[in-house]
C-alpha cells in the first residue's frame, strides 16, 4: 500500500507530465516543473486522489485512494465564476491606471487587462485535503508584458503567461490573485479557494418578518463541527451552536456563520430579510356635511405602541383611535404617524375628509325704493361648499325669476316681500325678506 506522501509525490508527477505546467504546492513557493504548456483543462468536479475516467482528450492522472478521502464538492456561499477584470481606460496613446499615467507607442495602446478563472472555489473533504485546482488567464493583452501569481504563502512570475495549477494539501482559506503589467500600466483581481474539512450550514425558523423580529438559528453543519462564529449582519454575534437573534431594526442582512472541527474550519451565509412597521388608518366616513363627526382607526401593522394624528384642520391627537369632528366645511387632509418602538417613526398614506355645507343664502338689491316702473338689480351673494348652481326669486309681486343676478320692474305702488334661494349638491336653502322693496 502507498503511503499519503508517495500518493502526493506521484500526483503531483503525473500532473506535471501530463500538464506541461508548473503544479505548485501553497506555502511552498517550489514549482514541481521548470518548463510551460499548454495545460489541459482539470474536471469540475475532481476526485482527490481516486481514478477519474478518462474523457476521450486529454488524458487525466489515476492515483491510489487515500483513506477516507471524499469528493471535491462545490459547497457553500461561492461559486464557480470567470472574476470580472480590472481595465486601464485610454485615450489615443495616453492610459490611466490609477494614478499610473504613461504614454505609449502605436505598438503599445492596449493597456493590460487581467482575467482569470478556477475550476473550483470551494472543495470540501472529509479529511486527507489534496487538491488540484487549475487558473485559467483569460484576458488578451499584447506583449511585451510581465505577470505574477501569488497567493497565501507564496507567488511565482514570469514573462510569459500560461495557466497555472495549484495543489492544495492543508485547510484554509487561499487568496489567489494575478497581476500583469506592461509599458501602460498594471491591472490585477483575485479570487479565494476554500479548502473546508467540513460542510457549515444553518437553517431559520424564518428568514422574514415584521420588526423587531426573532430568529432561531439551527447548526446543521457535517463532521462534528466543535465551535461556532455567528455573524447576524446587523453587528450582533454569537458563539453558540444555536442562537436566537432579535433584529431591531429593518433591513436586509447577511448572516454568516462559521463553523470549526478538529481538522479546521469553513463557512456559509444566509440572508434574513426584517420588514418595517406599516402605518396604516381606517375611516367611518369621509364626507359629510358639517359638522361632520369622524372615527378614525389605526389599522396599522407591527403593534405600534405611540402615534400622532393631523386632521388637516390643526387638530392633533395621540390616541390610537380618536374621534375628530369639523365644524368648517373644506377639503382636509388627514396625516397618521405610527412607532412600535424599535425602528423610528412610520407615516401611513394620507387620507382625505371632504366635509360639506348647506348653502348660506344672501342677497341685496338697488334700488329699494322708487316710483311706479322702477327697476331694481338684485345681486345673489350666497355661498356654500360646494358653491350653488341654481336660484330662484320671488319678487312679492307674483313675478319669479331662476336667474343668478336678475332685474325686475316694479309696475305698481306697494310693500314688496322677496324671496330667494340657492341650491347646491347637498340641499336648498332661503332667505326670505319682508317688506324689502317700496314703490310709492
Amino acid at each position: 500500500m502507498y503511503k499519503w506522501g508517495m500518493i502526493a509525490c506521484l500526483f503531483i508527477v503525473l500532473l506535471v507530465g501530463v500538464c506541461g505546467c508548473s503544479a505548485i504546492l501553497p506555502g511552498t513557493n517550489k514549482t514541481t516543473g521548470a518548463t510551460s504548456a499548454a495545460t489541459p483543462t482539470l474536471p469540475e468536479t475532481y476526485i482527490a486522489g481516486e481514478s477519474t475516467t478518462p474523457p476521450v482528450s486529454p488524458p487525466v492522472i489515476t492515483t491510489q485512494t487515500p483513506a477516507n478521502a471524499s469528493s471535491v464538492n462545490i459547497q457553500g456561499a461561492q461559486v464557480n465564476a470567470t472574476l470580472t477584470p480590472v481595465t486601464i481606460t485610454c485615450t489615443g496613446l495616453t492610459c490611466t491606471s490609477g494614478l499610473t499615467n504613461s504614454t505609449g507607442t502605436a505598438s503599445e495602446v492596449n493597456a493590460p487587462v487581467s482575467t482569470f478563472s478556477s475550476n473550483i472555489t470551494m472543495a470540501y473533504f472529509k479529511q486527507n485535503p489534496f487538491l488540484a485546482v487549475q487558473f485559467t488567464a483569460t484576458g488578451t493583452n499584447t506583449p511585451p508584458y510581465s505577470w505574477m501569481w501569488s497567493w497565501t504563502g507564496g507567488n511565482v512570475s514570469s514573462s510569459g503567461d500560461p495557466a497555472l495549477v495549484l495543489v492544495f494539501n492543508q485547510y484554509g482559506y487561499y487568496v489567489v490573485s494575478r497581476t500583469i503589467t506592461n509599458t501602460l500600466g498594471t491591472s490585477s483581481n483575485s479570487t479565494t479557494i476554500s479548502v473546508c474539512p467540513l460542510v457549515a450550514s444553518f437553517t431559520t425558523n424564518q428568514t422574514t418578518g415584521l420588526v423587531p423580529l426573532t430568529v432561531q438559528f439551527t447548526d446543521t453543519s457535517t463532521d462534528q463541527p466543535l465551535s461556532w462564529s455567528w455573524d447576524f449582519g446587523d453587528g450582533g454575534t454569537s458563539d453558540l451552536q444555536n442562537p436566537v437573534h432579535t433584529y431591531t431594526t429593518s433591513g436586509d442582512y447577511t448572516v454568516r456563520l462559521e463553523a470549526t472541527n478538529s481538522l479546521g474550519s469553513c463557512w456559509n451565509t444566509g440572508g434574513i430579510s426584517v420588514l418595517p412597521l406599516t402605518a396604516s388608518f381606517a375611516t367611518n366616513q369621509t364626507t359629510g356635511l358639517a359638522p361632520l363627526t369622524v372615527q378614525f382607526t389605526d389599522t396599522s401593522t407591527d403593534q405600534p405602541t405611540s402615534w400622532s394624528w393631523l386632521f388637516g384642520d390643526g387638530a392633533i391627537s395621540s390616541l390610537q383611535n380618536p374621534v375628530h369632528t369639523y365644524t368648517t366645511s373644506g377639503v382636509y387632509t388627514v396625516n397618521m404617524n405610527a412607532t412600535n418602538g424599535h425602528d423610528g417613526w412610520r407615516s401611513s398614506q394620507p387620507g382625505q375628509i371632504t366635509v360639506y355645507t348647506l348653502p348660506v343664502v344672501s342677497f341685496t338689491a338697488v334700488p329699494t325704493a322708487g316710483t311706479p316702473g322702477t327697476s331694481v338689480i338684485f345681486s345673489d351673494q350666497s355661498s356654500g361648499f360646494p358653491a350653488p348652481t341654481s336660484w330662484y326669486w320671488d319678487f312679492g309681486d307674483g313675478y319669479t325669476s331662476t336667474y343668478q343676478n336678475p332685474s325686475h320692474q316694479y309696475a305698481s305702488s306697494g310693500s314688496y316681500n322677496v324671496s330667494h334661494s340657492a341650491t347646491n349638491a347637498q340641499g336648498t336653502a332661503w332667505l326670505n325678506k319682508t317688506a324689502f322693496i317700496t314703490i310709492s
